[in-house]
């Protein structure tokens, strides 16, 4: 082989071999040994078909056998056992040199997850760019160690370099993974393919969006925190499915109030939500809504006064604005109601009335437990006011549907009135007067009559009275 064009194969960044037809390996490359971590003096008599993965070997020798009738056969994915007990993934390409009995293999490395043809100088090319990603970045090996990281990463689960290197991901108590999670991740490494999932984070307390690839028998991960967009999509889908049941009559507002507050503990799976109605007294709660709350605290605060020092709720109707409680074990406003709540292993507790549109009359509380001292966030603020809104419309819905609900019995009942107890009366004078003697005004009977016509003018007067009433009230 000219010796310039040895030189140039020798240094290509494609993997190549040289076997004989029975593919024993003969020479081999510097990319080959980069890649399979084979040297050159190791490679020799390797039987190349050997070496390949057993779900490709059938494949592999059928292609490789038929090489010296079809002279070339080319993009070929096979996976390579490597030195390092991995498997290394390239589309191969082969000829056959039949004057010297030769087959010539190249392969290109693949990663089609990445997009990457040639990793050989990886961290030269993207190690800035994955320093600088938004999002957390990190690799682990076959032992879930984590060997590579970002500071995205590393600002997210608040460890420094010597505790994160060789940390086992699985063992990292600053993120809590989902339990699809890890098998997840298992199943990236057997399988070889990429996978994309998202989970609720407790510890990191927001959703996460995982992307993760399979290198080099290890695993990429790319990590970024998608609440922002997560809440909105699930809280528009629940904003939409509590309008649907609003619209239905036959859903009363307590059925609707619990699928708004399940919805919500699920999208903050952190949070137990309480809905207090206030009587119209403007002075009593009663719990509407607490699918998470225990049912004695419920029964205990039922029927409890709002006031200046009411707990959180009774304040918050008291003075008709937010209250925020970060230590309940602490907080002068829950000494009265503390006993209720300790026991339940809650410390904090905020609480937002929800006023009329008219802003009359508080018609309930929208309240927040927490099992942690803790105060709102902005993302937590700006949900409270978007449930207010929603726990506003519905209430009022409901209570106009009740409003019109009872207008209409008592239209109902004033036409069933028209229609029998003024016929009534009115039949009866109508009869009387035609008994009435007008030629002979003397006749005794008169006198009878108009006792009767008095007695029906009477009854007609107090069935008019009872129609105007039931007007006045509508």
């Amino acid at each position: 082989m000219d010796t310039r064009l040895s030189f140039l194969l020798n240094n290509s960044n494609d993997i190549l071999c040289v076997t004989d037809i029975k593919g024993n390996i003969i020479s081999v490359n510097k990319s080959w040994t980069h890649f399979t971590g084979y040297t050159a003096e190791q490679s020799k008599g390797i039987n190349l078909l050997q070496l390949s993965h057993p779900s490709d070997r059938n494949r592999f020798n059928e292609i490789f056998g038929s090489v010296t009738s079809l002279k070339n056969i080319e993009q070929v994915f096979v996976r390579i056992h490597t030195n390092g007990e991995d498997f290394l993934s390239a589309s191969w390409s082969f000829c056959f040199d039949k004057e010297h009995q030769l087959i010539y293999g190249v392969g290109i490395y693949t990663d089609e997850n990445l997009n990457i043809r040639n990793p050989y100088n990886i961290s030269d090319k993207v190690q800035h760019v994955l320093s600088n990603l938004n999002e957390g970045f990190f690799m682990l090996d076959s032992q879930w160690r984590i060997n590579a990281f970002n500071p995205g990463f590393q600002k997210m689960v608040g460890m420094t370099n010597e505790e994160l290197y060789g940390a086992d991901f699985r063992m990292i108590d600053s993120m809590m993974t989902a339990d699809h999670v890890i098998p997840e991740m298992e199943r990236v490494y057997q399988n070889n393919q990429a996978v994309k999932l998202q989970y609720y984070d407790i510890a990191c307390k927001g959703w996460l969006r995982l992307n993760i690839y399979p290198y080099k028998g290890e695993l990429m991960v790319f990590i970024r925190d998608i609440s922002n967009f997560k809440i909105e999509q699930l809280v528009l889908t629940l904003e939409k499915r509590v309008l649907e049941l609003n619209f239905d009559k036959s859903y009363p507002l307590s059925e609707i109030a619990d699928e708004l507050l399940t919805g919500i503990e699920s999208i903050f799976p952190e949070m137990y939500c309480s809905i207090l109605e206030i009587d119209e007294a403007q002075e009593k709660i009663h719990p509407l809504s607490g699918p998470r709350l225990p049912a004695e605290y419920s029964q205990a605060i039922d029927g409890c006064r709002i006031g200046p020092k009411a707990g959180s709720c009774g304040t918050a109707a008291y003075h008709r604005k937010q209250v925020i409680v970060s230590d309940i074990a602490s907080d002068p406003l829950w000494d009265d109601y503390r006993q209720y709540i300790i026991p339940h292993g809650f410390k904090a507790c905020w609480s937002t009335p929800i006023i009329s549109s008219q802003n009359t009359d508080v018609l309930a509380t929208f309240a927040i437990y927490y099992d942690t001292i803790r105060e709102p966030g902005k993302e937590e603020l700006r949900m409270i006011d978007r449930t207010v809104n929603i726990l506003r419309a519905l209430i009022e819905s409901k209570r106009n549907d009740i409003r019109i609900s009872e207008q209409t019995g008592r239209l109902q009942d004033i036409a069933s009135i028209s229609s029998h107890n003024i016929r009534r009366p009115v039949a009866t004078i109508l009869g009387l007067t035609n008994l009435f003697d007008r030629k002979n005004l003397a006749n005794p009977l008169n006198k009878d009559i108009v006792e009767h016509l008095e007695t029906s003018a009477l009854e007609l007067d107090d069935v008019i009275h009872i129609i105007v009433e039931k007007t006045a009230s509508i």
